[in-house]
């Protein structure tokens, strides 16, 4: 079976901070069928890749292609994180943010790449904000 798709499904999973159970219940299947496919003991029809992929917010050509790398750009990562359907919890968009800046090669803001140097930069502050237990950023 495919390794490769699993541990995309899981990496993406726990990007999210989704349990198995949670993406089960995103995506229609059960916390079975995910762990399955986790580790490469069955593979998704077309259909359960469509849905998993809408329930890890990327494309099926990023969880099927391993050289595939989709990197959303920082403002589509905050508007997500900001949807006016959940509840506002600040220290978990800084958590999210400091996540994916850490883990993404590139990352975009107003289409225009941020530099490794400004990356570090704004990862240390919410770091810094993060341990202080503040939501302030320091510039």
């Amino acid at each position: 079976m495919n390794r490769a798709l699993g541990k995309k499904i899981m990496q993406l999973r726990k990007q999210h901070k989704y349990t198995q159970k949670h993406l089960a219940e995103k995506c229609g299947e059960t916390a079975t069928t995910i762990s399955a496919y986790e580790r490469g003991q069955r593979m998704p029809t077309p259909q359960s890749l469509e849905r998993l992929a809408l329930a890890l917010n990327t494309t099926i050509i990023d969880l099927i292609d391993p050289k595939h790398v989709q990197h959303p750009s920082l403002n589509e990562f905050i508007q997500q994180a900001l949807e006016p359907t959940k509840p506002l919890d600040l220290k978990l968009v800084l958590e999210d943010l400091l996540v994916h800046l850490s883990l993404s090669k590139e990352i975009y803001f107003d289409g225009r790449l941020i530099s490794t140097t400004v990356r570090e930069e704004m990862a240390t502050s919410i770091d810094h904000a993060l341990k202080r237990g503040s939501a302030s950023i320091e510039a």
